[in-house]
């Protein structure tokens, strides 16, 4: 369906021949994207509600854009794991939330995570590569979402001292560390075994 939009587009002068893949390559992950995001507010609204869906997209989004993580080879693989991140992610924060665990126990494991994240991010991975122009704005974009949420989430957590969508925040954030942990682990390995061969 996407080659059929492209070559339609490449017929009405609409895109040149020689930039058909580049388009192809974009449709087929603004497809991808728009059916991810679908699937799972479906689940948030069936699992959660619709507000926790849009606070979900509105937190992990961004991050995963700027700080970057796992991707999956295939479309069909990032499909299946984005749900399934989703489903464990609400299963966790119902789980932990159950234990009534103190507000200053969500903002330490808030500090972890974002102490995880800002000096491993951006993340490089084969499967999504990027011009290092872009990196570093991402890598100052996520500063700022991460400084920004941290903050936020910490004072309403002062002021509030127990809210479950602080909790689903906090678990989203350690999340992102979590997807970020097996891609820097991967770069390691490489390395590791480039420094071995050069010996």
């Amino acid at each position: 369906m996407v080659k059929k939009i492209t070559d339609y587009m490449i017929k009405k002068n609409v895109i040149e021949e020689e930039m058909s893949e580049l388009y192809q390559y974009g449709f087929e992950l603004m497809i991808s994207s728009a059916l991810s995001m679908l699937s799972i507010m479906v689940i948030a609204c069936l699992m959660d509600s619709f507000f926790i869906g849009l606070l979900y997209f509105f937190i992990s989004i961004p991050l995963k854009v700027t700080a970057g993580g796992y991707h999956a080879s295939t479309y069909a693989g990032c499909f299946i794991i984005s749900n399934l991140e989703y489903i464990i992610l609400s299963l966790t924060v119902r789980m932990l939330s159950a234990f009534s665990i103190p507000y200053y126990g969500w903002i330490i494991l808030l500090i972890i995570s974002v102490s995880y994240i800002l000096p491993n991010c951006p993340v490089r991975n084969p499967n999504h590569p990027v011009t290092e122009d872009v990196l570093q704005r991402n890598r100052r974009l996520a500063f700022l979402l991460l400084g920004a949420d941290a903050i936020i989430i910490t004072v309403l957590y002062l002021l509030l001292q127990e809210a479950y969508l602080l909790n689903f925040s906090v678990l989203s954030i350690a999340f992102i560390a979590i997807f970020i942990l097996p891609t820097k682990l991967r770069k390691e390995e490489i390395s590791y075994d480039r420094s071995i061969y050069s010996e």
